[in-house]
């Protein structure tokens, strides 16, 4: 996840005119900190008094439009990087729907909107954190997030607002991090791609396309980054041959490893060891 661009708008044109919006290949969050604004999206209108959060996954058309004489707003800008921290497009719709009919005192929304609030406080000039303000700024976000996925999967459990179709995705989210945390364990074993699909009780075409959705790479790739990062490691700081670092990390030609190591490294093993060598 990149941040894109973050900012605070103070809206002061005439009341009822169009204040921003458009298009863009970016997942953003629009925070509505005072006053009252409309915001015009997939064919609904929202009107929400402050505080509201709107969740806009890419590629969504959005208008905003003021609603009240005083009217402030914030807006981040995300590249989420196939990261699956976002809500997806229909749960973004569920939770935006609610913004217009909510009670702000809830406490399980009351800390939702306390944290959107201070998600722009590491900007100040007067922050002693102005240094690491974006680093800051990434952590909130992730926790706003995670606060809301939270917030509708507690209302699913009570039948209120979603339907099984989240908690399905969050359990698979669940299944491959398992799977994640288990080949990081197991790397150097003799693992195939059926026998990971097997171990997160899923289809194999299914997980595959789940594993990649969520770490950004098959799992196959993400398994041979692994095993080479083990074998870097081991050319670096030990004296065992190649042949058998190629074993130790779990592959089992050496043709295959060196060819691997060099398209990811650019040399051949022997040769960045030579280099690297501590």
């Amino acid at each position: 996840m990149h941040l894109r661009k973050i900012d605070t708008v103070n809206l002061t044109e005439a009341l009822g005119e169009e204040s921003g919006g458009g298009i863009h290949p970016y997942h953003e969050i629009l925070f509505i900190s005072e006053g009252v604004a409309a915001l015009k999206w997939m064919g609904q209108d929202y009107l929400a008094p402050a505080p509201a959060l709107f969740l806009l996954p890419p590629n969504t058309p959005h208008l905003l439009v003021k609603q009240s004489p005083a009217c402030k707003i914030g807006y981040i800008e995300l590249d989420m990087r196939c990261s699956a921290d976002f809500l997806d497009l229909s749960h973004a719709a569920l939770w935006n729907r609610m913004q217009s009919d909510k009670d702000p005192q809830l406490p399980e929304l009351a800390s939702i909107y306390e944290s959107a609030c201070r998600m722009w406080d590491s900007l100040s000039p007067q922050s002693p954190y102005k240094a690491i303000a974006e680093d800051l700024i990434m952590l909130d976000i992730r926790k706003l997030l995670l606060m809301i996925a939270y917030f509708l999967r507690a209302r699913e459990s009570q039948s209120i607002y979603i339907s099984d179709s989240f908690q399905i995705k969050s359990d698979t989210n669940e299944r491959i991090q398992t799977i994640i945390r288990y080949m990081e364990s197991n790397y150097y074993k003799q693992i195939t791609v059926n026998l990971l699909a097997s171990h997160a009780h899923l289809e194999v075409s299914y997980f595959i396309r789940a594993f990649h959705k969520i770490v950004g790479k098959t799992p196959l790739q993400y398994l041979h980054d692994l095993r080479l990062n083990a074998a870097a490691s081991f050319l670096q700081t030990t004296k065992m041959s190649v042949q058998h670092i190629t074993e130790a990390v779990g592959f089992q030609s050496i043709h295959y490893f060196s060819r691997l190591f060099k398209q990811r490294f650019g040399v051949s093993p022997s040769l960045w060891r030579s280099r690297h060598t501590l």
